[in-house]
C-alpha cells in the first residue's frame, strides 16, 4: 500500500508491536518531525481511544472483515488493543 492509496476517512486494521491487531476509522493525515505521514484515528465500541499509526503499522480490511462490517458484525473484526468498558453503576 502506498500513501496515494490511502482513502480518508476509512477504516484499516493497525498493526500494534505485539503483533495484535484493531480494526481503526482513520480521519487524517500529518508528517511528523522525521517528514514521515502519520495517519491519527480512533477505535473502540465502548469507548473512543485515540491511535497514531505510520502506514507500514496499517493493513486493509481484507473480503471476509468488510463482510463483517457490513453486516454490523463488530465481533469478528480484529479487537486486539486495550478496550475500555462502560462505567456501569451496580448499585441501581
Amino acid at each position: 500500500m502506498n500513501s496515494s492509496e490511502l482513502k480518508i476517512p476509512e477504516y484499516y486494521v493497525a498493526k500494534g508491536q505485539n503483533g495484535k491487531e484493531q480494526i481503526v476509522k482513520y480521519h487524517q493525515k500529518f508528517y511528523n518531525d522525521d517528514n514521515e505521514i502519520v495517519y491519527e484515528g480512533y477505535y473502540g465500541y465502548y469507548g473512543y481511544h485515540e491511535v497514531f499509526t505510520l502506514q507500514e503499522n496499517m493493513r486493509e480490511l481484507t473480503q471476509e472483515e468488510r463482510d463483517y462490517q457490513s453486516k454490523h458484525l463488530f465481533w469478528n473484526l480484529p479487537q486486539g488493543f486495550y478496550q475500555s468498558m462502560p462505567f456501569v453503576n451496580i448499585n441501581l
